[in-house]
């Protein structure tokens, strides 16, 4: 494990390696990235204060830290590892776990201080390429992750290898849990972050995608996220060594399943189902339509392969409204992208937009 990750030019990818108990994992995480978790934790807590305010809601930072108490019983009961994990990050990088909580679950939470009146900004798009689809006949799930660019510095590459559990491989930031992954029994699993006016108290998204990591199969993973008490809304897409997936529009309270069109699912930042459309909490703006828009008309015609998909998570048509972000007005860019392929073990990553960022292939199975 590097003593000092981060200290690298953007384009490259700090990789950070943990090994032992679900509590020894997150303290030296915490103790590893202590001074960037500290950082990151003020510019979150910064964004979601200044977010609930735009929309006439008025908190303090204790506020808001009083309002995730609740959410750390819930937690606890949903996953007892993810729970040790976070805690541990918490002791490691000194801060109390409700900090921790904000770090990481910036888009639920916000949600909830503004109760599910949010802007345009945050966005992703992603694809689900099935064999049918790819040109080597294997499953590929891919996205850019979009957000503010003042997070860019944070971004980071962790494996895990816990004691009793399959060993992960996720993009993520400093202090938080898994974000997009593969983990060493073949699931795979991203997120598209969606709005919805029904957020409350509950588990945050980075917790279905951690627990997601202690599984083996896509059905498993599947009913985890449906039963689970969610907190706020997000898109998951997912799939498993054997080639099944499925792309997962959740709120809150709700769920329902995109249907592949000739053996793809892209989605982007708004509500596609009906099912969930009357609790979409507002329009999302240009970029996301825009971007749904090229990435169906990008992927309609022929085999996908890991370099078509890395030209397409680059593409910048409609400039800011584009897919492959630059900074724009509102300080959203493209972070990092990734490419995951279950059946072959393998996961491609970078830092920065796909086409200035450095790869790296890492082979889980």
């Amino acid at each position: 494990m590097s003593s000092k990750p981060f200290e690298l030019p953007i384009e490259k990818l700090p990789v950070i390696e943990l090994k032992g108990s679900y509590s020894q994992i997150g303290q030296q995480f915490g103790e590893a990235c202590r001074s960037q978790i500290h950082d990151l934790y003020k510019v979150r807590m910064s964004a979601a204060l200044e977010h609930a305010a735009e929309r006439g809601r008025t908190f303090t930072e204790e506020q808001a830290l009083d309002l995730l108490k609740s959410c750390t019983p819930i937690i606890k009961d949903f996953d007892k590892n993810t729970y040790e994990e976070t805690r541990g990050i918490a002791q490691g990088a000194d801060l109390n776990i409700e900090q921790i909580l904000m770090l990481q679950g910036l888009t639920d939470y916000r949600d909830v201080l503004s109760w599910g009146k949010i802007a345009d900004g945050f966005g992703c798009t992603s694809m689900i390429v099935s064999r049918e689809r790819s040109e080597n006949g294997k499953l590929i799930l891919a996205q850019n992750w979009d957000l503010g660019t003042t997070n860019m510095p944070y971004v980071c590459f962790v494996i895990r290898h816990p004691d009793d559990a399959p060993s992960s491989y996720n993009l993520t930031v400093a202090g938080g849990l898994s974000l997009i992954g593969l983990n060493s029994e073949g699931i795979a699993i991203g997120t598209n972050n969606i709005k919805s006016t029904d957020s409350k108290p509950g588990v945050h998204y980075l917790n279905l995608i951690h627990k997601a990591m202690q599984l083996s199969t896509h059905e498993q993973v599947k009913d985890m996220i449906t039963n689970a008490t969610r907190s706020g809304a997000h898109y998951f897409l997912f799939g498993d060594k054997k080639g099944e997936y499925s792309g997962l529009e959740c709120t809150a309270t709700k769920h329902a399943e995109i249907t592949s069109k000739d053996g793809i699912v892209t989605h982007c930042n708004h509500i596609l189902t009906s099912e969930l459309k009357s609790l979409e909490a507002e329009d999302m703006g240009e970029s996301t339509c825009h971007r749904q828009l090229r990435v169906d008309e990008l992927v309609k015609n022929g085999f996908l392969s890991v370099n078509k998909i890395k030209q397409i998570l680059s593409d910048r048509d409609g400039d800011e409204l584009s897919i492959c972000r630059h900074s724009d007005d509102a300080g959203i860019s493209t972070n990092a992208s990734i490419i995951i392929e279950p059946e072959a073990g393998l996961i491609h990553a970078c830092r920065s937009q796909p086409h200035l960022g450095e790869w790296k292939t890492f082979k889980v199975f």
